[in-house]
């Protein structure tokens, strides 16, 4: 009985690890993260630092969202700010940082 429970619970860290990935499995997604990673942004914000248009930053955050990885907070002048709240992806993202820069300095 009890390998059976720990199976299952195997088993649904490991959609819930597919749903990580699934939302890091488009490069867009990854910078708009990236944007995010030190501080919680406002969408507008974002949208100068990926480069990309409100809606599809819009758009992608949704995404985001649907899989758990940010959440949206508002403050009294009823602005949206988002922030990455899994702490496995956050962890994925600073290996994305070390990837980059090796790949800055050519290794």
């Amino acid at each position: 009985m009890k390998n059976a429970t720990h199976k299952k619970a195997y088993m649904q860290n490991h959609e819930r690890l597919a749903d990580i990935f699934k939302a890091l499995s488009n490069s867009k997604r990854i910078n708009i993260l990236m944007a995010l990673k030190n501080e919680s942004c406002r969408v507008g914000n974002m949208t100068e630092c990926v480069d990309e248009p409100f809606p599809f930053v819009s758009q992608q955050l949704a995404i985001l969202k649907r899989h758990g990885i940010v959440d949206k907070t508002k403050n009294k002048k009823n602005e949206v700010f988002y922030q990455i709240t899994d702490e496995f992806a956050a962890k994925l993202l600073e290996l994305v940082e070390e990837y980059d820069i090796r790949a800055v300095n050519g290794q």
